[in-house]
């Protein structure tokens, strides 16, 4: 106990802080919540039982107007006491508890020490200032919630946060494992953990409750009365914990589960802190210090003693790319990348290439992050634990969701893959995700861990019934070939140009979409799944393969993915093969898009023939026809006139005797701009007028728009310049209600030339400079153009955007 001389006789200081508090006529609750600090710590300092810390005394100071009286006497005794002792590595100061160096406790009374041994912790920054952050200042009794995928590191988190905390909880340190996913599959009730807590705490066995009621309240009587930290273990949910969480003192409780415990949060306070894998930095990092300093060049051998690499250590770029790989590979899952270092040190480059797939498939990657002989210490076993916890519904939907051919998905999707309504996919989604076996990545988009989706594929290998995994491989390409003919009907009209599709599987809708933007913004979200299925369709031997794209090729133009477009494009030529014309025309149609996008007219001339053969070889006169037409522009483009005008004019002929509508206003329309390119401006109104009137009965505002840019021209070439500008402003209104940016370009550019012709320079100037920077941001090769038409525009006159009626 601490003493000090006071008047000539030995006193303890605590006693002192008494006789302080007593003379101002406090009660210890008062002083409590003048100094946040606990009245039974406080209560157990006036004892002689805790030592006045010299932070309390001048808190002390302060509240009791002492002017530094309890703090020269603790500044005294430190004197005369010595060096304090090191502190914990890792511990940061918590101005909310005091830190002693050692807790002060009465002879035999045991302090509990029973953190485990779980490795050194890596990165973490973020979470580890958001705890330090949420104690700061916190008063009473705290939680700290840690919740992830298996393997993620939970247990080293809690571990080492408990670890740098211990100094501010000087009554010892508790562990306790809840056996929710582990091996044995035993899940403790909390009255048992209650059991073990008592024990460490000092409780002997014959004092503790036999009725788990008692025993549960016996345990939070403890906790209150005592400043420890708890760390309690894997835990099912916030239904196990709760009982054992105490109302009053200052004791830390950190919990880990594979399952969100927002019910924590909600009802006790706590500080949730999800773990999610570490980022590719962080994870190489990770690997770089597990290895040494040796780390930076797997394969050569084992790495040095070096404890960890310097955290600047340069690896040559070789190396850092394997690194980078196996990173990778491991999906920054921490006990994938500790399983890693280790095989690395042992095999070195051949560990690396068998991990990205060179030696195996997505199971062989399992296979080789494990452990010989210690079966528990393997990212399969781990995910085993979390997949056999799962009620059988969701285990099924778990499966099946790894079959979805895109990393990630949103709800409508997902009820295709598990062939359910979407309120029921929906939920199984919540619930997952509840498991952390899928990640919210964003509102309503889902994401499996890669690890975990080659988990879940074995599985579904394993416990689907015969044919059920083709099924749902048909499911999930059908709805998203309906989705996508959904957005052609946007963008082209509901009277378009279609082929025959998988109906849509029951009750799994597709979307429908009220304008183009809306219909953009899907697409934008589900692009990379909408080339995954087209992939996942090619190696189904599925039709999907060449009919996705073709529905695809409006949005994969018109948003300037040409590249995209290229790639579809060749997959669905593959696809088609040779035995049916339909699709092998479908398929040079969408190749031949994507050349013209990419300014590749001769090349693309190359495939519109094949595609018009197909098609006539096929019976499908509207897709000749519109074949026909985007050939005869293609060889406008290439100065072949004469061509472009027999090439038009059988795409009329085909259409009429079709009697189709659509494929007559998108002939006319062509037949418009050829007679417009080769100088026959007043020819060309009439079938843009007629063409204009069709595509606004058919609803596309792109058609409509890019007709309307035609007519203009054609009025601006006959010196009807403001006939032809009321025109342009119509084409550059509806291109940006429909979001498409290079048709408002080319407007804006068309306009641009008009008002120059006019000498109004000033909105000349305007015009094409709005041009010019749509092109440069979509880096498009027409830009070119307006830069030459805009460099011959005179300085000077400036104009107010309004005065063209543009934003």
């Amino acid at each position: 106990m601490a003493h000090e001389w006071l008047g000539g006789r030995r006193v303890l200081i605590g006693e002192h802080l008494r006789t302080l508090r007593v003379r101002r006529g406090w009660s210890l609750t008062r002083l409590s919540r003048q100094v946040h600090y606990s009245k039974s710590y406080l209560s157990r300092v006036e004892n002689g039982l805790r030592p006045l810390t010299l932070e309390l005394a001048e808190r002390c100071d302060q509240a009791l107007g002492a002017r530094d009286t309890l703090a020269r006497l603790v500044r005294d005794r430190l004197r005369s006491e010595g060096p304090p002792t090191s502190p914990v590595p890792g511990a940061r100061p918590d101005t909310a508890s005091p830190p002693p160096a050692e807790p002060r406790r009465a002879a035999g009374d045991p302090l509990p020490a029973q953190l485990p041994a779980v490795g050194r912790m890596w990165g973490r920054a973020a979470e580890t200032r958001l705890a330090g952050a949420f104690l700061d200042g916190h008063t009473g009794p705290a939680v700290i919630a840690v919740d992830g995928m298996g393997g993620v590191g939970k247990t080293t988190f809690a571990v080492a946060l408990a670890g740098s905390l211990a100094a501010t909880r000087p009554d010892g340190a508790l562990f306790a494992d809840l056996g929710a996913h582990g091996p044995s599959g035993n899940r403790a009730a909390p009255e048992e953990v209650a059991t073990g807590l008592l024990h460490a705490l000092g409780r002997p066995p014959r004092h503790v409750p036999v009725e788990p009621a008692e025993r549960l309240a016996l345990v939070r009587s403890m906790l209150a009365e005592r400043r420890v930290v708890v760390v309690l273990d894997d835990a099912a949910g916030a239904a196990q914990v709760a009982p054992l969480l105490p109302a009053a003192g200052d004791s830390l409780i950190v919990v880990t589960s594979r399952r969100r415990l927002t019910a924590l949060s909600v009802r006790h306070g706590a500080l949730r802190i999800p773990l999610e894998p570490l980022p590719a930095d962080e994870a190489v990092g990770f690997l770089r210090s597990a290895l040494g300093r040796r780390a930076a060049a797997p394969g050569s051998g084992p790495p040095s003693t070096a404890p960890d690499a310097a955290p600047d250590t340069a690896p040559d770029g070789d190396a850092d790319a394997a690194l980078s790989a196996v990173a990778r590979h491991c999906g920054g899952l921490p006990l994938a990348l500790r399983i890693a270092a280790e095989h690395l040190v042992e095999w070195g480059d051949r560990f690396t290439a068998a991990l990205a797939g060179e030696q195996g498939g997505s199971g062989a990657r399992l296979d080789l992050l494990a452990m010989p002989g210690e079966s528990s210490t393997a990212v399969r076993a781990v995910f085993a634990w979390s997949y056999r916890a799962l009620p059988p519904d969701q285990a099924r939907a778990f499966r099946l969701l790894a079959l979805h051919p895109g990393a990630e998905l949103g709800v409508a999707a997902a009820a295709a893959v598990v062939d359910e309504p979407a309120a029921a996919a929906g939920r199984l989604l919540g619930e997952l995700r509840a498991a952390s076996l899928l990640m919210e990545v964003r509102p309503g988009r889902y994401r499996m861990h890669d690890l975990l989706r080659d988990y879940a594929r074995e599985r579904a290998r394993a416990d689907e019934p015969p044919g059920e995994l083709a099924a749902c491989t048909e499911r999930v390409l059908a709805w998203y070939a309906h989705a996508a003919e959904s957005v052609a009907d946007v963008v082209l009209g509901r009277a378009r140009h279609r082929v025959k599709t998988a109906d849509a599987p029951a009750g799994c809708e597709p979307p429908r979409f009220a304008s183009v933007t809306e219909a953009m913004v899907w697409c934008e979200a589900e692009r990379a799944n909408l080339k995954a299925c087209v992939a996942a369709a090619r190696a189904a031997g599925s039709p999907v393969a060449w009919q996705l794209p073709y529905a695809l090729w409006p949005y994969l133009y018109l948003r300037h993915h040409h590249g995209d477009l290229l790639s579809v494009g060749t997959a669905a030529r593959a696809a088609a093969g040779g035995g049916d014309p339909l699709a092998a025309a479908c398929a040079e149609s969408v190749l031949a898009g994507a050349r013209a996008g990419l300014q590749d007219h001769e090349r693309a001339d190359a495939h519109f023939p094949r595609a018009i053969e197909g098609f006539a070889v096929a019976g499908d006169a509207v897709g000749e026809s519109t074949a026909r037409t985007a050939y005869a522009l293609s060889c406008l483009r290439r100065r072949r006139g004469a061509a472009a005008v027999e090439q038009v004019a059988r795409a009329v002929e085909l259409a009429a005797r079709a009697d189709d509508a659509w494929a007559t206003a998108v002939a006319l329309t062509g037949l418009g701009e050829v007679r417009l390119a080769l100088g026959r401006a007043v020819e060309a109104l009439a079938p843009l007028h007629h063409a204009e009137r069709l595509h606004r009965a058919h609803g596309s505002l792109w058609l409509q728009a890019s007709t309307w840019t035609l007519i203009a021209t054609a009025h601006r070439e006959t010196g009807e310049h403001r006939q032809a500008e009321r025109c342009y402003r119509r084409a550059i209104e509806l291109h940006e209600r429909t979001g498409m940016r290079a048709g408002t370009a080319h407007a804006l550019h068309q306009l641009g030339v008009g008002l120059l012709a006019q000498g109004r320079v000033g909105e000349a100037r305007l015009a094409l400079g709005r041009a010019l920077e749509i092109y440069a941001s979509l880096k498009d090769p027409r830009e070119r153009a307006v830069a030459e038409s805009l460099a011959g525009v005179p300085t000077g006159g400036g104009m107010n955007p309004t005065a063209l009626g543009m934003p």
